[in-house]
């Protein structure tokens, strides 16, 4: 029987999830003061009501946009298929990558000068931070793309999960050549 193990990881906010949110709510202010100011400037009263109504609108819209930037990524390993899917305010899920474990080429912690050695044409990066070193990556072989990459961050379970669908030179390179 195969066992099915999960991880849920948050996506850590960083300046680019800040300055979102300060857009938001720059644009969801900005509309109605522009036309409550031509309701003033040019004299039609209705232009009033209308902006009224475009700030209860842009409140939920705010309100949408905001909670829409919380990211969570869910990690299923499931007897040799890893299935990676971003959840979205925890409203939406969208799958990222899904792929046989025993095509994976290479596994190593993250660094730049490791990634720079491969050849990678498509990167799906579902990590809690990125360019982390917590971070591991996963260079798996899919016949639609070629050579892709999983950055992700699992924990010990998601690992063990994984090692023994590994091919005999991956177990070897990663568990037998460390250094002491």
């Amino acid at each position: 029987m195969d066992a099915l193990v999960e991880q849920v990881v948050k996506k850590e906010k960083n300046v680019k999830y800040y300055l979102n949110i300060f857009l938001i709510i720059l644009a969801a202010v900005g509309i109605p003061a522009l036309l409550v100011f031509f309701g003033l400037v040019t004299g039609p009263q209705y232009l009033l009501m209308v902006a009224f109504f475009a700030l209860l609108f842009c409140i939920y819209g705010a309100w949408f946009f905001i909670s829409s930037l919380k990211v969570d990524y869910e990690y299923a390993c499931l007897s040799s298929t890893m299935r990676v899917d971003r959840v979205i305010a925890k409203r939406r899920r969208k799958p990222v990558v899904k792929f046989d474990i025993k095509t994976v080429t290479d596994f190593f912690p993250y660094s730049d000068e490791e990634m720079n050695k491969h050849k990678i044409r498509k990167v799906y990066n579902a990590g809690a931070k990125e360019f982390s070193e917590d971070n591991y990556v996963a260079v798996f072989r899919n016949d639609a793309r070629g050579l892709c990459a999983l950055v992700f961050t699992p924990n010990e379970e998601i690992l063990n999960a994984m090692a023994p669908f590994f091919s005999a030179e991956m177990k070897k390179k990663l568990f037998f050549s460390k250094k002491s």
